[in-house]
């Protein structure tokens, strides 16, 4: 047994545990010479005896059990007191209490450790823990919250006792009982004896409660309120009973009703002037101004849909087709399923002005919101109204706004949502798309079920492969391509000038812009997916003839002097110039339309490597490194000179002429060029082509087909190599080509390469 000395502190009328803190204040300067000691000599360490007598030595000796405690800080207060915080760290037994100047020190030792099977003791805790679960019920005391991550009943006990509201005489036993299991079966008995006072105390206070006689107590309360009602010159409160009579007459489920009634008697009985009645009014008139079975009645003449459909946009024949399934199945099937549609396309093709469209034709009212740059979530389905300033999400105060649960809801950009900390709003969104959820729609604000089955969902995004992939399977999805040159010129025609003339006031002869003209603004002014601009550009020319025509000034005839009205020229369009050697054309897509690219090939003296330039992307260096790993590995094949190949570096360029070129249908442009100036042949610039080529030679299917056959009727190209997976898509446009382009389709470039270059090989 190792013996250790340390001073000793008397405490009376505290008690210090192992694994519990205890701060202590005092002024008696032996205690402070102590505190010192311990500081200075033994490492803050100390021996804590339970008792106040110091000055008869032979009564010390019979304290056998005392706590060893380590000192965590200590004050020096400015009324000369001396504040310490104490943690008690293991009971130690006393062999011998010595004193020397007022100053006692403990000769000690530690108790050898107490053998406990582990399963017993596993039991014994679980048994002290449902005895403590029971305490916790009754008196509610979130003291024991930190006690369920312990699990040695030596320091259960201990710590348990500790925060127990014994009397000391009491505490003082447990401080001398060295077994845990001893102290365990003690905690058991001491907490059902809590226990029993306290159900005793409630029933003392349930009947000194029914002493007063319930209907006593209510005509007693409204006597009062009454009285205090007149001493502050008030009246009946005119405003509670429009809202109990709005509430009578509004047209909700029943349990919106009975929330509503709940709610309503929360704001009789809140103070006015708490913040809180304010909170419950609100609420309240936001349900109360809930459409929740107000509904529009939807226009079901196809004819008259067809009519506004047409007469406000012109193409985009499979969106409209689509609102007339629509439409026909639900006045057929009397079917409620609500399609949920998402327009996909570059800015300006008239995603949105569509879906206003369909709510015309519908006879439905619309609503729009915007989700491009929304990260929180609660921005979609509310606040909890725990939080100050709390209001219902975008949907429902939508909803609550347009006043009906049939409407048109737009929402827009929902390709630029952002996930953060806050949340993840395409998750949000999910709700209310879902068909199987969305009819039992809760807003974390409202916290009731609202039915959005009924509403006309039509979502818009730019780039279809930004939509969130959770979002996609909830909607069809129906991409809108840009406008080409000639449907820009119908609508312009057909849309823009009508209402300009009637804008400005004009006879629909005065300005007569011609087909030459808009193809000239179009080209050389704008550089878009739409027809914004084109419309802008319109505008300007309308004033600037209003203008000229108030000021008495000669008038200028825009299809002969359009500069002068608009301005020089911004853009300039790829021109079909001869080829070269090393020179092929292709078709591209651009976020404007179809359009050209030349590809130009160049050697000289190296090591076989490419360098290519011209604003490309990542896509586009890929087709390139491809397309010449495809010629170099089938050399033989197409009578290459390899060492040459190997003994020189090719540098491509495509022109950019300020527009990134980027996306898999170069291959086989490239790979042609790559073999024009090698075989020194040149491709006549009436050829054209669009493809994607692999390692093995063959051709993928392209996009942007109406754009690219369009571009090549542009430039006067007669011939084009055409992937064989595009056949059905081309041949459905043949009304744009038909008798004008030869389209050879093609599945590998060997025949590209048959067709082009075998004649001058032989």
């Amino acid at each position: 047994m190792i013996k250790t000395n340390l001073p000793v502190l008397f405490i009376k009328n505290h008690e210090i545990f192992p694994f519990c803190e205890t701060k202590l204040e005092f002024s008696d300067i032996n205690f402070k010479k102590t505190i010192s000691l311990a500081e200075n000599c033994f490492e803050n360490c100390l021996f804590i005896i339970h008792q106040k007598s110091r000055d008869n030595l032979e009564s010390l000796q019979n304290i056998n059990v005392g706590i060893i405690a380590k000192i965590k800080f200590k004050i020096d207060m400015p009324n000369g007191n001396m504040r310490i915080a104490l943690k008690g760290l293991k009971r130690a037994l006393v062999h011998d209490i010595k004193e020397e100047d007022s100053l006692y020190e403990a000769s000690i030792s530690l108790f050898s450790k107490e053998e406990i099977d582990p399963i017993e003791e596993i039991a014994m805790a679980r048994t002290l823990y449902k005895s403590l679960d029971n305490y916790i019920k009754l008196t509610n005391n979130t003291l024991f919250d930190g006690v369920k991550d312990i699990h040695t009943i030596n320091k259960l006990t201990d710590v348990v006792v500790n925060l127990l509201p014994l009397t000391h005489n009491r505490k003082l036993k447990y401080l001398k009982e060295i077994s845990s299991v001893k102290r365990l079966k003690m905690l058991l008995d001491d907490l059902e004896y809590e226990m029993s006072i306290i159900d005793i105390e409630k029933e003392i206070d349930l009947k000194v409660n029914k002493k007063l006689d319930d209907s006593q107590k209510e005509f007693y309360l409204k006597e009062k309120l009454n009285v205090i009602k007149e001493e502050l010159h008030e009246t009946e409160n005119d405003d509670i009973s429009i809202l109990e009579t709005k509430i009578k007459n509004l047209d909700a489920p029943k349990g919106i009703k009975k929330r509503l009634e709940i709610e309503i008697n929360r704001f009789k009985s809140c103070n006015s002037n708490s913040p809180e009645i304010g909170i419950i009014r609100n609420y309240i008139d936001i349900l109360l101004n809930l459409p929740w079975n107000s509904s529009s009645e939807e226009n079901f003449d196809l004819e008259k849909i067809k009519e506004v459909l047409n007469n406000t946009h012109y193409g985009l024949e499979e969106t409209k087709t689509r609102i007339l399934e629509y439409i026909m199945v639900k006045q057929a099937t009397n079917n409620s399923n609500v399609p949920i549609l998402c327009l996909v396309g570059p800015p300006g093709v008239g995603k949105t002005s569509i879906a206003l469209s369909i709510a015309e034709a519908l006879n439905l009212k619309s609503v729009k919101i915007s989700v491009g740059g929304v990260n929180d979530e609660a921005e979609i389905i509310g606040h909890r109204r725990t939080y100050v300033g709390a209001q219902p999400g975008k949907i429902m105060s939508s909803i609550q706004k347009i006043g009906v649960n049939n409407p048109v809801f737009i929402i827009d950009e929902v390709d630029k949502m952002t996930k953060d900390i806050k949340g993840d709003p395409a998750s949000a969104l999910l709700e209310v798309l879902d068909k199987g959820l969305n009819n039992r729609f809760v807003d974390h604000f409202i916290d009731e079920e609202f039915d959005l089955s009924k509403v006309f969902f039509i979502l818009t995004a730019n780039y279809i492969d930004k939509i969130p992939e959770e979002l996609k399977d909830r909607m069809e999805i129906i991409e809108i391509d840009s406008y080409t040159e000639y449907e820009k010129i119908k609508i312009a025609k057909n849309h823009i000038i009508p209402n300009l003339n009637q804008e400005y006031q004009l006879g629909d002869s005065e300005i007569n812009l011609t087909n030459k003209t808009l193809t000239d603004i179009i080209r050389y002014y704008t550089k878009e997916s739409g027809v914004r601009s084109l419309e802008r550009i319109i505008q300007k020319i309308y004033r600037k003839y209003i203008c000229l025509k108030l000021e008495n000034k000669k008038k200028i005839d825009p299809n002969k002097n359009l500069e002068a009205l608009i301005g020089i020229r911004k853009y300039q369009i790829n021109e079909n110039t001869i080829n070269q050697k090393g020179v092929v054309t292709g078709l591209s897509y651009t976020p404007y339309g179809g359009d050209i690219v030349k590809i130009e090939v160049v050697s000289y003296p190296g090591d076989g490597n490419i360098k290519i330039t011209g604003l490309v992307g990542d896509i586009m260096e890929e087709s390139i490194e491809v397309a010449f790993a495809y010629l170099k590995s089938n050399y033989q094949k197409f009578n290459l000179d390899i060492s040459f190949i190997q003994k020189n570096n090719f540098h491509i360029h495509i022109p950019s002429n300020a527009i990134k070129k980027d996306g898999p249908s170069a291959g086989i442009t490239i790979a042609t060029s790559i073999l024009s100036y090698l075989k020194e042949q040149i491709i006549p610039s009436t050829i054209s082509m669009s493809g994607e080529i692999t390692l093995t030679g063959r051709i993928l299917k392209v996009g942007g087909v109406k754009e690219k056959l369009i571009a090549a009727l542009n430039n006067q190209i007669t011939e084009i190599f055409m992937p064989i997976l595009n056949q059905e898509e081309i041949e459905k446009l043949d009304y744009i080509y038909k008798d004008k382009l030869q389209i050879n389709y093609v599945s590998n470039y060997q025949e590209i390469y048959d067709k082009l270059f075998v004649p001058n090989d032989k």
